[in-house]
């Protein structure tokens, strides 16, 4: 009998044994999710990873190899020793840690981190290490989630640029007192001749059957269009194009000046990053442009020239340029031609002369 008894403890013993490596991944889990999307350089952020065992068996071993990017510094109580045990690949550094999860368990880790460098970033590439029941095997399983986190550049100082663009927005809010702007209409006057036929008001017109014409308001508010192209440079030129570009928009945000975004920088991916953003002002305005400039890679989409011609190639009204590359001395005739076209300057930032300097 007791024989039996024990054939029968080993035969259940080598079932379930059997059974949960077999069933080792069957009604697992694993999900990975970053507080926020999008984060500026060195600003604390959580990550919360989440494993759930649905089945009626225990993992009484399971190790994790998650795999984040290199730039990014983790620290947490949970993930102690994950700090202690970071392995490194080229542009990855390792978090292992092992754990158990009992019959219908859900564990939950949470870390805080960082990131140094701007960019789009891929978090969910994991591996996990599962152990059968009586821990003489294991079993591998690789998990990807893609969930995006993108890093907004860093700033740089606009000391030696300032008082020359300063002059520069402030010249052109003078010049916007002393032409009309062809938005605000203030009323309606008789047709003398003189005045283009684009403002003649039919309507106005055929209501006092004499050719009436739109008179405009004048207005002071300003408007600006910030122009990023990134032809011929390097990834430290580039980078300071980005810089100095999150710089120039902050400092139209704190002068409450309206501006648009254009850059011929390609995007990671496509189908989220927005090479042209159309006027705007506030936080929102203001997120969106520094999520394009931190998913811009480093190739073009487009030519200069097809750059500038597609940013002015619309315009009608008087606004403030701010055109940032690397080298300015390739495109500086096409700038020329651009400012007699639209009777106005344009402030060009050699983005070359800014690298080297520290950001923050």
């Amino acid at each position: 009998m007791r024989i039996l008894i024990l054939i029968l403890i080993i035969a259940v013993l080598y079932y379930l044994e059997r059974k949960s490596l077999h069933d080792c991944f069957r009604g697992f889990s694993y999900s990975i999710r970053p507080e926020k999307t999008c984060v500026m350089p060195d600003e604390e952020f959580r990550v919360d990873t989440v494993l759930e065992n649905d089945k009626w068996m225990p993992m009484l071993f399971i190790r994790l190899y998650e795999y984040v990017p290199k730039v990014m510094t983790v620290f947490g109580k949970d993930h102690a020793k994950a700090v202690l045990n970071q392995e490194y690949d080229q542009d990855t550094r390792v978090l292992v840690q092992s754990l158990y999860l009992l019959p219908h368990q859900k564990a939950k880790r949470t870390f805080t981190a960082t990131m140094d460098r701007r960019g789009r970033y891929l978090l969910g590439k994991t591996r996990i290490r599962c152990g059968d029941l009586l821990g003489l095997k294991e079993k591998n399983e690789a998990f990807m989630v893609d969930e995006e986190l993108v890093v907004y550049p860093r700033t740089l100082p606009l000391d030696a640029i300032e008082p020359a663009f300063g002059g520069y927005l402030g010249e052109m809010s003078v010049r916007r007192f002393i032409m009309p702007d062809p938005i605000l209409t203030a009323g309606f006057r008789e047709y003398s001749g003189a005045e283009p036929q684009k403002d003649i008001s039919w309507t106005e017109t055929l209501r006092r059957n004499s050719l009436m014409v739109k008179q405009y308001d004048y207005t002071a508010e300003q408007k600006a269009g910030v122009i990023v192209d990134i032809s011929g440079g390097n990834a430290e030129e580039i980078e300071a194009c980005c810089s100095l570009a999150r710089s120039i928009i902050e400092y139209l945000e704190k002068k409450r000046i309206i501006y648009s975004f254009y850059t011929n920088a390609e995007m990671n991916p496509r189908t989220k990053g927005r090479t042209a953003i159309p006027d705007g002002l506030g936080r929102v305005h203001r997120d969106s442009v520094l999520e394009s400039l931190g998913r811009a890679v480093y190739t073009t989409s487009l030519s200069s020239e097809k750059l500038l011609a597609r940013t002015f190639g619309h315009m009608d009204e008087i606004r403030s340029y701010i055109y940032i590359t690397p080298h300015p001395e390739n495109t500086s005739a096409l700038i020329r031609r651009y400012e007699q076209r639209l009777n106005t300057k344009i402030f060009v930032i050699d983005a070359s002369e800014q690298t080297g300097k520290e950001a923050s």
